[in-house]
Formats: structure tokens, C-alpha cells, sequence
């Protein structure tokens, strides 16, 4: 038994060491498709911030239902939650939860809004849930 050990040890460690000693090369395949100038600009706006695409159509039209004034500061200051709120305008649970999302702490450490963009995100939940039939 120990010399069908030895002799497995001595043709494992030779294998490990031939696998070791060879150089793989890997050629860049050219079947790759090129880059398509204008799907890549698509993906580029879409992956601006907020302030620098400007707002969706759809935000601009919520802004537009709502009185005037009412989200100023938080249009301002946070265009991503106008976007949060227009894609979720029409689900009343999608809705509730943002809403509780940003007004109940889930994540440490967090500062919290501005007293002005915290009062008009109050605002509107309270005329969003008073507009909702019961």
C-alpha cells in the first residue's frame, strides 16, 4: 500500500507541476459586435443623475396636477423623489410604501430632510391618502 501511495504522490505532484508550468493564450475574439453609437448615448442618459437629464415627462406632469408650490423645495432640491413619486402615482400601495420609506428610518445614520422639503412631503402624503377612495 505505501508504494501505490508513493507512486500516486509522485504522478500527482508531476501533473500539478506540467499544469503550472503551461501558458494559456487567449486570443480577443473578434465576433464581438460593434458599439452602437446611438444605444450607447441611450445608456448614457439614462445613466445621468436627475439634475442633469432633466425632469421625465411623466414628472413634469404630476408637477403640473399638483398645486402650485407644493413640491418646490423637494423638486429642487431631491428630482429623484418627483421621478420616485411620478412612476408610483398610480399604485396606492407602491405609493404608501415610498412615502413610509422616506418619512420612517430604516437605514443608521441617516440626517434626515430639510424642515421645508420634510413639511411638503407631509403635505402630500396628506392630500394624496385624502384624495383615495375609501
Amino acid at each position: 500500500m505505501f508504494s501505490t501511495l508513493k507512486r500516486w504522490n509522485s504522478v500527482a505532484s508531476a501533473g500539478k507541476s506540467d499544469r503550472s508550468r503551461r501558458t494559456v493564450i487567449v486570443e480577443p475574439k473578434a465576433c464581438y459586435p460593434k458599439p452602437d453609437p446611438k444605444a450607447e448615448a441611450t445608456w448614457v442618459a439614462l445613466r445621468a443623475p436627475a439634475v442633469l437629464r432633466g425632469p421625465s415627462p411623466d414628472a413634469l406632469a404630476l408637477l403640473a396636477h399638483l398645486p402650485a408650490g407644493l413640491l418646490e423645495q423637494t423638486a429642487r432640491d431631491y428630482p429623484h423623489l418627483i421621478e420616485k413619486f411620478a412612476a408610483n402615482w398610480l399604485s396606492p400601495q407602491s405609493m404608501h410604501k415610498v412615502f413610509d420609506s422616506l418619512t420612517f428610518e430604516t437605514r443608521s445614520g441617516r440626517q434626515g430632510f430639510p424642515f421645508e422639503v420634510l413639511s411638503e412631503l407631509t403635505d402630500l402624503r396628506e392630500r394624496y391618502e385624502n384624495a383615495q377612495p375609501r
